[in-house]
């Protein structure tokens, strides 16, 4: 009796269970597959632009001063202490000025540059892709920018340069110096609210317009060959939905991310991949089939 063929992709078990192959014939088979895709849905998050020196809030790092991030990002805690919430933001700001787009930001660039039929959601605030140049068509920021600012009791919405003239009387203050709410500015508009980053945070809804874009897009054609994840679990809604959605029209997932994740949280299945490293090398690697060799950073 002859023994049973081996799989092509000679599959190892990781430590979380999951069978997946060894990184180098995995590389080559999704290198095959990414040649042969039309259309790619891409997700990227924090673990991207941890890359570029950010911290990404989750698991040890989740900690800002001895403050849990997460309940500093939300309308409850800017109500409760404006003037905490604005001194964890301006650092945030202050730390995504000083950052460079790493070599993952410009090889998804790339990509988008020459796949024509690839869409990618950002999680991220921090503008690093804006600044690798993006193209704004083929790119959704579910979260908003770090660099916009609203009103917490108006529709006022500022961004870049208007956002940047608004934002003086905090932006003139020294890092060290504690800062008051008396410090913050009120609209211009209504007079009465505060201004506020102009984020999406925990418990606010994602403005309804982009998640209709972003739904069209995903239902203009039947067919999605690949689903990149990048620097995310996914965890949280719509991010699961835009997986679990593009594997209903056929996607093989491929996630990249730095930290140990239990594929099953993305929902990886045996014919998908998950690549653990440093995402601003193994991204342009992964998509040198259609890139080419070296995304550099300018």
């Amino acid at each position: 009796m002859s023994s049973p063929a081996v799989p092509d992709y000679s599959a190892v078990v990781s430590a979380t269970g999951f069978l997946r192959p060894r990184a180098s014939r995995s590389t080559e088979l999704f290198h095959d597959h990414l040649s042969t895709s039309r259309r790619l849905l891409v997700l990227i998050g924090a673990g991207l632009s941890a890359a570029s020196g950010l911290p990404t809030f989750r698991g040890q790092g989740g900690l800002w001063r001895k403050h849990d991030a997460k309940q500093l990002s939300t309308p409850a805690a800017f109500e409760d202490d404006p003037a905490l919430v604005w001194t964890f933001y301006l650092e945030r700001i202050r730390a995504a000025k000083d950052a460079k787009p790493n070599a993952g930001h410009l090889a998804l660039v790339e990509l988008a540059e020459k796949r024509e039929g690839c869409l990618t959601i950002s999680m991220n605030i921090d503008g690093l892709s804006e600044r690798a140049r993006h193209a704004a068509s083929q790119i959704h920021f579910l979260h908003g920018s770090l660099f916009d600012v609203k009103c917490n009791k108006c529709d006022l919405l500022l961004r870049d340069a208007e956002a940047d003239t608004a934002l003086q009387p905090l932006l003139v203050q020294p890092p060290e110096s504690p800062l008051q709410q008396s410090n913050i500015p009120h609209c211009p508009k209504c007079h009465v609210g505060l201004l506020r980053p102009g984020v999406v945070w925990f418990t606010e809804p994602i403005p309804s317009g982009m998640l209709r874009s972003i739904h069209a897009w995903i239902e203009a054609d039947p067919v999605i060959d690949t689903m990149l994840v990048v620097g995310t679990s996914a965890e949280v809604y719509p991010a699961t939905a835009y997986i679990e959605g593009a594997r209903k029209r056929g996607a093989r997932v491929a996630a990249v991310n730095i930290e140990q994740e239990d594929p099953a949280l993305l929902g990886l299945e045996e014919q998908d991949w998950y690549f653990q490293g440093d995402a601003a090398e193994l991204v342009p690697q992964l998509l040198e089939p259609v890139i080419g060799r070296g995304a550099s950073v300018e």
